[in-house]
């Protein structure tokens, strides 16, 4: 009888295993979500994704959050804003910066609106060289 436990309490070990294994691939937030504070207000504080940094030639893109907490409207809607998640680029080489997708989130993770552009499309805009978001992504090149 004991070569039976042995088998069993071998499974369940496997079982476990296999367990933390299938977490691990089925949770990619968890696996990769390091959020830098780049900026904070009363109303607002403004994160970026460290892990989300990504390099081609002279641009970088990467993801932000702005967490919202007063209550701001979206004007379309009348709904109050929570969470605004964005993918930019800046293009460390001219400082300037594009936003390629906008994501405006109210209450309950309900999706409020959706924009994205590709980057040959992009609005730019003009960075300072002073600029916190561009010292942090363009530091290195």
């Amino acid at each position: 009888m004991g070569g039976g436990r042995r088998v069993a309490r071998r499974g369940e070990l496997i079982r476990a295993a296999a367990g933390v294994l299938v977490c691990a691939l089925a949770c990619p937030a968890a696996a990769n979500g390091q959020w830098q504070v780049l900026a904070e207000s009363p109303s607002e504080t403004t994160l970026i994704e460290l892990s989300s940094i990504a390099r081609a030639a002279h641009r970088v893109s990467f993801r932000v959050r702005h967490a919202l907490r007063d209550g701001q409207l979206d004007l379309n809607t009348q709904r109050p804003m929570r969470e605004i998640l964005a993918k930019r680029m800046v293009d460390c080489r001219t400082r300037r910066v594009a936003t390629l997708s906008r994501a405006v989130f109210s209450d309950h993770d309900a999706l409020i609106d959706y924009q994205a552009v590709r980057p040959a499309r992009a609005e730019w805009k003009a960075m300072t060289a002073d600029d916190p978001l561009f010292k942090l992504v363009c530091r290195t090149l």
